[in-house]
């Protein structure tokens, strides 16, 4: 009797053992897929790691550099890292193995970063063109100087190692984040320092109005300087006295009867 009374007891905890294998089995499982699932959203943040880096980069070169504006949506792509950077992966393993997370939660995670990832490389567009723009407006204003420098024959040599600076920062460092922004707000600080020193010498018409001479002068200079010849016809007198009291002149134009 006491056997036939044991029996439910025996079915009864070796279902529990049954329930408890197959609990531990669900639970291996779920913590297997749960690591799988945490290696893509550390693959995930590595890019937005890279993203953020290369924001922090633009933001401050924008800033500190050119003195320009980082765009609105930049507090909203901070937003969206910290709801993203919110969970760790510690909670999400913890959260699987008590059964308090459900099986969307690591889903929801990775479209959170992807989220974060997405608004982050909007705001890096923007501000690259905003840089784009800086950079194409200086090249403009270094290449003037740079004719200038031609056609005076290289004369300050501290302007055109100035505007040599200047052109390597602006084609080689400006666009590259695996530099210092902060070296380069340096190096572009000193380059516009020494810039400022020679505002004659930016262009032809600082150069024109220092001196005060006649677009026909200028002209003319320009056409010496190409190696193109002029005969005294093509020269009026007003020209020649110009060019003779400007000392740059004196070996950047030659004339010969």
């Amino acid at each position: 009797m006491s056997g036939s009374k044991s029996l439910p007891t025996a079915v009864e905890a070796l279902d529990d053992k049954a329930k408890e294998h197959k609990q531990a089995q669900n639970t291996k499982y779920h913590v297997s897929v749960a690591r799988s699932n945490i290696s893509e959203i550390n693959s995930e943040f590595d890019e937005l790691a890279t993203r953020l880096r290369d924001l922090k980069y633009y933001k401050t070169v924008l800033e500190e550099a050119f003195g320009g504006s980082a765009p609105t949506m930049t507090a909203g792509a901070v937003q969206a890292i910290e709801n993203a950077t919110g969970v760790t992966q510690d909670d999400l393993l913890e959260n699987v193995q008590s059964d308090d997370v459900g099986e969307n939660e690591v889903e929801t995670h990775l479209k959170q970063i992807r989220s974060a990832k997405k608004q982050v490389k909007s705001v890096i567009q923007t501000i690259e063109n905003q840089l784009e723009s800086e950079r194409s407006a200086w090249t403009t204003k270094v290449e003037a100087a740079e004719e200038l420098q031609k056609i005076l024959g290289g004369q300050n040599a501290d302007f055109s190692r100035t505007l040599n600076h200047m052109h390597s920062l602006l084609t080689r460092e400006l666009m590259d984040t695996s530099g210092s922004a902060s070296n380069f707000v340096s190096e572009w600080e000193n380059a516009t320092s020494d810039w400022e020193k020679h505002q004659s010498l930016q262009s032809f018409d600082d150069f024109q109005e220092k001196h005060d001479l006649s677009d026909d002068t200028i002209e003319d200079v320009k056409t010496l300087s190409k190696s193109q010849k002029l005969t005294l016809a093509d020269v009026s007198m007003e020209t020649l006295e110009e060019m003779k009291r400007v000392d740059e002149f004196e070996s950047a134009v030659e004339l010969s009867l």
